[in-house]
């Protein structure tokens, strides 16, 4: 019967050790997890926007730094048909109750208003974006 015991506590507490560590390494992840998400879309990104409407494709790169809680200003430049270089500041707010879903909206001279959606998160920006008369995407991974 000690023989049993002795075991048996042994199996108890090699189990409880187990638990601890499993849920030891969880919160280190998740803290992990939450720091990645802390940084939120601040960074410098590189990338590419296609246009679905016309089929234009160019290159893309973005810096984007925090000015607010869940609110940022994006530097969005690429270059248009290969050679016709581009520029614009826009505002990027995360929407309330996610961690990953951001919009923004920016009136354009000639090409009137565009309107973005992005899910950022892991280094990775994907975005739809649409205007008067273009949509497409844009896809971009964090640099730095």
């Amino acid at each position: 019967m000690i023989h049993f015991v002795t075991t048996h506590s042994r199996c108890v507490l090699t189990c409880l050790v187990v638990v601890l560590a499993t849920l030891s390494s969880g919160q280190q992840a998740s803290a992990g997890n939450r720091g990645w998400f802390a940084a939120g879309p601040s960074g410098v990104w590189r990338g590419q926007w296609v246009s679905q409407s016309s089929g234009h494709r160019g290159a893309l790169g973005a810096r984007i730094r925090q000015t607010g809680p869940d609110q940022y200003t994006a530097l969005f430049y690429g270059r248009f048909a290969g050679v016709i270089p581009f520029v614009y500041r826009a505002p990027l707010n995360r929407v309330p109750g996610t961690a990953d879903l951001y919009i923004s909206s920016k009136r354009m001279p000639l090409l009137g208003t565009y309107q973005t959606t992005a899910r950022i998160s892991h280094g990775q920006f994907q975005a739809d974006f649409v205007g008067r008369q273009d949509r497409g995407i844009f896809t971009m991974t964090r640099r730095r």
